[in-house]
């Protein structure tokens, strides 16, 4: 029986992983993002734990889209930003945003 136990302690590291990163709102936790290493010694995944690992592998995916669509938005955000023309004498620069 430990064995399952130990699975279900690597599934809810796995969850809580999945949810920190999920609630960052884009800021970076490092601690949350360590690279994940599958156990060896525990054997198979349990039968049991099929439909939580299928539901884990799909909140992992859509964590990635939404990881994917932040950095194609902040790199928009640096391109608008490295098309403001710069000022070497100091002078002020208006940007049409509207327009």
């Amino acid at each position: 029986m430990r064995q399952y136990d130990s699975w279900a302690e690597v599934m809810a590291e796995l969850e809580l992983s999945v949810e920190t990163a999920s609630n960052t709102d884009g800021a970076t936790d490092a601690a949350a993002h360590v690279a994940w290493t599958p156990p060896t010694h525990l054997g198979p995944l349990p039968l049991h734990l099929r439909d939580q690992a299928e539901r884990l592998l799909l909140d992992q995916r859509e964590s990635i889209r939404n990881l994917e669509e932040m950095h194609r938005e902040t790199g928009r955000h640096l391109a608008a930003v490295r098309s403001v023309p710069r000022q070497a004498d100091g002078q002020s620069v208006y940007l049409d945003v509207s327009g």
